[in-house]
């Protein structure tokens, strides 16, 4: 890291929705607009909404500044894609990851043709979730196929294994710096 490179430091921990995904999105665009050249994030979410994540990790990958995050607690279902985005990941020793297949809503009610269109959906989702895996880590096909039908929970020493992170490694705030929770 260059000595005159100016860093900002962010915690989140929340949903992936859209009034999470907005403060964080908000405060990274802020982070850019300052010049900020790289951010570290200690980051805990256990999910939310496919579509949500999805944009989140799209806006990540274009922000013109180099992403630290760093899973401090649990990172699960579309949070893991979120996660992958950044350019650098490591997380605490008692983290922990988890990738599961997409749910649905309530089926009660619902005609023939909507419950088809939903699960049409749901599928669309795993496959876009499937895609961020494959190509942000080394997640072995095995354990990708097993997330399609139940729950994965991956320990750090897994997570390193699977490139999800670079190492495992604690988050600490440099004395002297701010952090900014989102």
């Amino acid at each position: 890291m260059i000595a005159s490179e100016a860093v900002a430091y962010f915690g989140f921990t929340g949903p992936i929705e859209p009034s999470g995904v907005s403060r964080l999105a908000g405060a990274l665009n802020s982070a850019v607009n300052e010049g900020v050249e790289r951010v570290h994030l200690a980051f805990s979410s256990n999910g939310g909404y496919v579509a949500d994540g999805v944009y989140l990790y799209n806006h990540i990958r274009a922000l013109p500044l180099h992403l630290v995050i760093y899973n401090t607690g649990s990172v699960g279902s579309i949070a893991v894609s979120v996660f992958l985005a950044a350019q650098e990941r490591y997380c605490s020793t008692h983290a922990m990851f988890m990738i599961h297949p997409t749910t649905m809503g309530h089926s009660d009610g619902m005609s023939a043709r909507r419950l088809q269109s939903t699960l049409d959906a749901a599928l669309a989702d795993d496959d876009r979730t499937d895609d961020i895996l494959r190509e942000r880590s080394r997640i072995p096909a095995d354990i990708l196929a097993r997330r399609r039908h139940s729950e994965v929970h991956i320990a750090p020493a897994q997570a390193r294994d699977y490139g999800f992170v670079d190492a495992v490694r604690e988050f600490s705030l440099p004395k002297g710096h701010q952090i900014v929770q989102i």
